[in-house]
């Protein structure tokens, strides 16, 4: 009962912030992408010309900047992404993001505010979430130790409705499979509510097909990318569930994949340790910060379901809706674990 009553609260939060994307700065609806096209000189205006000052990301793609617009823009604080035209995306890379980016409207996605593509400029502009990206957390000792177990379920179940959100149609006929989860692609905003970005590189496929692949070269980033679409090009929404997978691991490890961690033995990456320790002993990989705070109920189910999401078997593997159930169920473990602890402390 508590679960269904939680899921009417869910599905209220969500309504009201489709009601509320109505009164930002441009509602999408009934408009063409062309009505956000936000010119050059705002966006000088915006960033110091790009000055490095305000740079707070960077990468192959090109730059990421912290900007605020003009009164016209309703001075809101963004996120200005330059791509480098030299990058790994390129003009095709630039418009399919695009496109894909307007029309979603998700409380887990970051959400489009514009673009600028004068010239051989490639930019797109969304909300500034203020806590930056969750690998920067689980990198940073002092940001992961405040990240208790508690919220590292409620950034994983966020993280998770954005993506089935996605693979469901994402607002349209067709699903979206993002083809890039990565701890990096996840924001976090003033709440360290999760929210989804960077879409250079997502692909569009039939709706209602599961199963349905879609031949592609591979992409993704290296320690998330699932191995049977790297083998055999052929891309489901089941090659995000494995990557969301490599996500859960790192939340439950504080151990981001890139990183290499000794135990018993030469240093070895978190994917590794994983399936080293699947016939048991994955406590050894609980992050020494929150392990003294975790239920072990809530730890077993999120185990379970984390290792169902990176079988070698693209079938066995969960969709999101399953996903998001499960983790909702561990946090319910993890929420009782809670109250009844500070009940015996009043005791």
């Amino acid at each position: 009962m508590n679960r269904i009553i939680k899921r009417m609260e869910e599905l209220l939060e969500f309504q009201n912030h489709r009601a509320a994307s109505t009164n930002t700065l441009r509602s999408h609806q009934n408009q063409r992408l062309e009505d956000f096209l936000v010119p050059m000189e705002d966006i000088q205006m915006a960033v110091g010309n790009f000055s490095l000052d305000q740079l707070v990301g960077k990468g192959g793609f090109g730059s990421i900047y912290k900007g605020q617009l003009s009164e016209l823009w309703q001075s809101r604080t963004v996120a200005i992404k330059r791509l480098n035209q030299s990058g790994y995306q390129g003009k095709n890379e630039f418009r399919n993001e695009l496109e894909l980016i307007f029309r979603f409207q998700h409380v887990n996605i970051i959400p489009f505010v514009g673009y600028c593509d004068q010239g051989n400029e490639m930019i797109i502009i969304t909300e500034y979430a203020v806590n930056g990206s969750l690998d920067r957390h689980l990198e940073d000792r002092k940001k992961r130790g405040g990240l208790t177990w508690k919220q590292r379920l409620k950034i994983c179940l966020g993280a998770a409705r954005g993506l089935d959100y996605l693979h469901s149609g994402g607002g349209k006929n067709n699903k979206v499979v993002h083809r890039d989860v990565k701890s990096g692609n996840i924001l976090l905003g003033e709440n360290l509510e999760a929210k989804i970005c960077d879409f250079g590189l997502s692909r569009t496929g039939p709706p209602n097909k599961q199963s349905t692949g879609i031949y592609t070269h591979a992409a993704g980033t290296r320690y998330y990318v699932d191995p049977i679409y790297q083998e055999s090009g052929k891309l489901r929404t089941q090659s995000d569930v494995y990557s969301f997978g490599v996500v859960m691991f790192e939340m439950l490890s504080g151990l981001v994949a890139y990183h290499q961690k000794h135990i018993g033995g030469k240093p070895q990456y978190l994917m590794n340790l994983v399936r080293r320790y699947s016939a048991g002993g994955l406590n050894k990989l609980i992050d020494p910060l929150i392990k003294d705070q975790i239920d072990t109920r809530s730890f077993l189910t999120f185990q379970e379901i984390a290792y169902e999401c990176i079988s070698m078997n693209h079938k066995q593997r969960p969709t999101m809706e399953m996903i998001i159930d499960r983790i909702e169920e561990a946090l319910d473990y993890q929420e009782n674990y809670l109250s009844m602890a500070a009940l015996k402390m009043i005791d």
